[in-house]
């Protein structure tokens, strides 16, 4: 949480930008894409190559630092889908019901 008094210079600079770059976000993320596609256009084929292995590398790295992170996350996932799928399904059984007592009351 920021200071509501930042004593130095430095610090109230540092909240200038984090708001700037708070209120700006999707013009910033517009202008790093621009910046990232021209830098991909101007490459060679190797140095992307070696740019994509370097990523593929960092993303087996973050996979090994995080695997339980991660497993806890996919398990998550699958019980939120199951519910919700059981979920649906009680609900069509309550409809389907639902219809049979007015079929049967009329």
């Amino acid at each position: 949480m920021p200071d509501v008094f930042p004593s130095s210079p430095d610090s109230r600079k540092r909240i200038r930008k984090r708001e700037y770059y708070h209120r700006n976000r999707d013009a910033e993320r517009e202008k790093a894409r621009g910046r990232m596609q021209r830098r991909r256009k101007n490459c060679s084929t190797e140095e992307l190559t070696t740019q994509k292995e370097r990523h593929r590398e960092a993303q087996a790295r973050y996979r090994e630092a995080n695997c339980a992170k991660l497993r806890l996350k996919v398990w998550q996932y699958r019980i939120k889908q199951k519910r919700a799928n059981e979920i649906a399904k009680d609900e069509e059984e309550y409809q389907r019901l639902m219809a049979l007592e007015l079929e049967d009351c009329e």
